[in-house]
């Protein structure tokens, strides 16, 4: 029986994420998962093993893939530095006493540290979360949830989060474009979880007042020194914005992760000297962990996949799929959730499925306002996916500390995360039919 391209491409691709489902069922490290997908992709369409040298080669003198790496490093670097000096404590306790409102301070810690996107971070807030619930009789499950859901409220755009970065990366965009597609989620994923889990909460809490003027400015002083903690992000922000203005005018042609290198750079070094007095760890142990070399292994893994998979003219085989068949924006769903169960993690679906889904598109380098659409699409259900995988480190610590077992977690999940995807669906559409480009 005679098979079409796109049906023998379909098979190695089903039989791809087959391994990868068996592989993770069974705990195996995530880079070392798409290393081995990388293996059977190539052995399935008869890559000569002596093309698989050239191929990583390719990878490790790639300028994007090396900015990505240099940026992703700085990014945990600075999250674990501000975790191991207490600046991001100090930052949400030293707020935590100018806050007028219970649902605010619910609201606000959880999606003070999600800023910073340290694996496991949820766990980081849990206590403040208890803490900021005091007084309301709310149930250690729902603390749980507004715990879990308010820390994941940036990750579809917010440029720190490595997953963000790599998509821009793969699309070769600047990190400071991708957000305008998908800033409006925020609010979305804001917007349920008040809905859902903030009701019937007293709002109001009891302010210690300042009975005269040195008390005020004692006040003053502690919520500035409280802000200052949040100064290595400001200024990793703004270098980043004024940065890639500078060097797009004066160097064009350096990948878009360049200024953000260099913004994260001045960021890190704001970060190190504040904290220099209070690091509780030395800084070689800081840097450089067992975390960090997986993460580079996942994404040495992740690029050499990508490059299999097109050097294995799968990505060929879908050229004649044009981006309006509905088969293709329900694959655009399917696959990023599939794939956000499995792996837990936004870095983790986006590397397993959007070199596939990018070659899908066949589409030139960056964004358009025929491909937008589907990505951020892509992006939405990978999001959904991860949300509720039980493989997920913040659902597993949060349910921990509050002693919630994870299905009852998943099911008062279950509802908004399916609100969220559908009205992200919606939004992609909103993107399409307005040909939005921004």
């Amino acid at each position: 029986m005679d098979f079409s391209p796109m049906t023998l491409a379909l098979c190695k691709l089903l039989a791809v994420c087959a391994t990868f489902i068996i592989l993770l069922r069974f705990r195996v490290p995530l880079w070392l998962t798409i290393g081995a997908g990388c293996m059977e992709t190539a052995l399935f369409s008869n890559l000569h093993p002596y093309s698989w040298p050239s191929i990583l080669a390719g990878v490790l003198g790639n300028a994007d893939f090396l900015f990505l790496c240099l940026m992703i490093f700085l990014i945990m670097f600075l999250s674990r530095l501000q975790d191991a000096t207490g600046q991001s404590k100090k930052l949400v306790t030293g707020l935590e006493r100018h806050l007028g409102s219970k649902r605010i301070g619910l609201v606000l810690f959880p999606a003070l540290v999600g800023l910073l996107p340290m694996p496991g971070g949820a766990l980081f807030s849990c206590p403040m979360v208890r803490t900021a619930a005091e007084g309301t009789g709310i149930s250690e499950r729902r603390k749980a949830l507004i715990n879990y859901w308010f820390r994941h409220i940036w990750e579809l755009a917010w440029p720190l989060y490595p997953g963000y970065a790599l998509i821009c990366s793969l699309l070769q965009i600047p990190l400071t474009l991708y957000w305008r597609y998908t800033f409006p989620l925020v609010f979305m994923s804001l917007g349920l979880g008040c809905f859902f889990y903030l009701r019937n909460i007293e709002n109001s809490v009891e302010l210690h007042t300042a009975s005269d003027a040195s008390q005020k400015q004692e006040t003053d002083e502690s919520l500035f020194a409280a802000l200052l903690n949040a100064l290595p992000v400001v200024v990793t922000l703004v270098g980043a914005g004024v940065f890639g203005l500078v060097f797009d005018r004066l160097f064009p042609n350096l990948p878009g992760q360049a200024a953000f290198s260099v913004a994260l750079t001045l960021g890190t070094g704001t970060a190190l000297w504040q904290g220099r007095r209070d690091l509780s760890e030395p800084l070689h142990a800081t840097a450089f962990n067992r975390g960090m070399a997986r993460m580079m292994l996942l994404l040495l893994a992740l690029f050499v996949f990508k490059d299999v998979v097109r050097a294995a003219g799968i990505v060929d085989a879908f050229n004649h799929i044009g981006v309006t068949v509905p088969l293709v924006a329900l694959t655009f769903i399917a696959v990023p959730l599939l794939c956000g169960v499995l792996a837990g993690v936004m870095v983790g679906y986006v590397g397993m499925c959007f070199p596939i889904l990018l070659g899908v598109l066949h589409t030139t380098p960056g964004l358009s306002p025929y491909t937008a659409p589907l990505i951020v699409l892509a992006t939405v259900a990978g999001n959904c996916g991860q949300l509720l995988s039980p493989v997920h480190v913040c659902l597993v610590v949060t349910g921990e500390y509050f002693s919630i077992s994870l299905p009852a977690m998943l099911r008062r999940l279950a509802l908004p995360t399916a609100l969220f995807l559908i009205g992200g669906t919606l939004w992609s559409f909103c993107l399409y039919f307005f040909n939005a480009h921004f």
